[in-house]
């Protein structure tokens, strides 16, 4: 390889200027260097404040429409807590008035309550009242029609009434009443009323021992002998004769016919006796009546029978009648199965024993 040509030295330059000591050259640069950075803190310095400022400027601002904001929205606040209580009372108030309301409809309804179980108790004692005379006038009298009537009108009754706890009632009342229509009528009360009037007409019936002293008339005596029939015996042709002989003295003598003699000779003492006995047979065949026993019954109307025939003049109307009267009821049934109402007893019980609820 070949080697270069040595290039030759340049010149040195004349005067030459002395180089600075290397101290000067950084103290001049830190010169300039804090300078600049003087410079730049002045201009950092100052924008921060104008920075600053900006931002107390806009946190002022932020920090007053916070504030308005704060005081509206604690108007607001207020306004609404004043709505609140406001709505608190008036829902107090219509909370009271509600609960006065609800006080006023229960009392109400309990008032209702007491007063339907009021009349529900009272209908119900009137019903078993007339239950109970039904069920008396079928044991001591066994009138029938008393019987109904007082089971019809204890349905009546409780037709008016639209509670549900009548309508078993009501069903046993119906089978009760539909009992009674079918049973045989038998008017005992009419029975025992009528040997009442025979027993206070005793006094009026003519006894055959009694003297009659009140003349008969002659159209009378004359009609009498053709009620009796012509075929009658010669005892009775001769006695017909004989009266038409007498004429005008038949008044003063009576001649009759009867089958036992001592019962025309009885004083004034015995007649009443014979009386009183006719008016205790009665007497006895009403209690029997009473008792529902048909032999005692029947054997007093015999016994009451058999005293009128011996004793009583019977040709007479009063008598005719009584004893026509006598052997009438003697042909009466007394041994007559009346039904039993037990079972509107037991349900009306039932009805009256059992607590009401609430829901009607």
């Amino acid at each position: 390889m070949a080697e270069e040509p040595l290039q030759p030295l340049p010149a040195p330059a004349e005067n030459p200027v002395a180089p600075a000591p290397p101290f000067e050259v950084n103290r001049q640069a830190l010169l300039w260097v804090a300078v600049i950075a003087l410079g730049v803190a002045v201009f950092a310095a100052g924008y921060s404040y104008r920075q600053l400022g900006n931002v107390k400027r806009e946190s002022a601002r932020r920090l007053a429409e916070l504030q308005q904001a704060v005081m509206a929205a604690t108007d607001t606040a207020n306004r609404a807590d004043a709505e609140a209580r406001a709505a608190r009372q008036q829902a107090a108030v219509v909370e009271a008035r509600l609960a006065e309301e609800q006080g006023q409809r229960e009392a109400l309804e309990q008032l209702y309550s007491d007063l339907s179980r009021g009349r529900d108790d009272a209908v119900l004692v009137e019903v078993e009242r007339l239950i109970t005379v039904a069920a008396q006038e079928l044991q001591l009298s066994g009138n029938v029609a008393t019987a109904l009537a007082a089971l019809q009108t204890a349905d009546a009754r409780l037709s008016r009434s639209d509670n549900a706890r009548f309508v078993p009632l009501r069903r046993v009342l119906a089978r009760d009443i539909e009992r009674l229509r079918a049973a045989p009528a038998v008017d005992f009360t009419g029975i025992a009323l009528k040997l009442d009037q025979l027993a206070s007409s005793v006094d009026g019936w003519p006894l055959l021992a009694a003297v009659t002293t009140a003349p008969t008339s002659s159209v009378a005596g004359a009609a009498e002998p053709a009620t009796v029939p012509a075929a009658s015996g010669w005892w009775q042709r001769q006695l017909r004769a004989l009266q038409g002989e007498l004429g005008e003295y038949r008044d003063l003598i009576r001649i009759r016919q009867v089958d036992s003699p001592e019962s025309v000779l009885l004083d004034t003492q015995q007649q009443t006796l014979v009386r009183q006995q006719l008016r205790l047979r009665l007497l006895n065949a009403r209690q029997a009546l009473l008792a529902r026993n048909d032999r005692l019954f029947r054997a007093d109307l015999a016994e009451a029978q058999a005293l009128m025939a011996r004793y009583v003049d019977t040709r007479s109307a009063a008598a005719a009648g009584a004893l026509g009267l006598i052997r009438q009821l003697a042909s009466t049934a007394l041994s007559v199965e009346l039904p039993t109402i037990g079972d509107s007893m037991a349900a009306i019980r039932a009805v009256r024993t059992t607590p009401v609820s609430s829901g009607r």
